[in-house]
């Protein structure tokens, strides 16, 4: 029998992404080859992929191929956000995590993916999908394939 289950939609935010860019052997690196590989439909918003350019060009000036590469790959990217979608996140977390919430919010995704461990337990009983970490997520994703 086939298994016909769906393709996770996740969303990557910066910090998963610059370590998914920068290490080849995290859990962030093995999300990105699912992405290319075509298992996972990575979402982003455009708030993302700005702060992510900006910390290349501060910090990490090595990692724009990849960078390029990632995008190259057609991860999909949500639409611009509202300032009252950014002002409904907030109003959620009152974090600066708040557009990142109303990105994968916005998107309609099962998992938002993330390092940051004081957002997954500041943002988790408020919203109706999972905040993970890599790990976390590469261990549910195992269990279900």
């Amino acid at each position: 029998m086939e298994n016909i289950q769906k393709p996770f939609r996740i969303f990557l935010d910066t910090s998963t992404l610059l370590s998914g860019l920068n290490s080849p052997f995290g859990a962030s690196a093995f999300i990105i080859a699912l992405f290319k590989l075509k298992k996972v439909i990575v979402v982003i918003s455009p708030e993302v992929i700005l702060e992510t350019e900006f910390v290349i060009k501060k910090k990490f000036p090595n990692l724009l191929i990849p960078f390029q590469d990632f995008l190259i790959n057609k991860p999909e990217i949500s639409k611009k956000l509202t300032p009252k979608e950014i002002e409904n996140a907030y109003k959620l977390i009152r974090s600066e995590d708040a557009p990142i919430l109303a990105g994968a919010i916005k998107s309609e995704v099962g998992y938002l993916i993330t390092l940051d461990k004081k957002f997954q337990k500041l943002a988790q009983s408020k919203v109706n999908f999972k905040i993970l970490s890599p790990g976390d997520f590469i261990e549910i994703y195992k269990q279900k394939i």
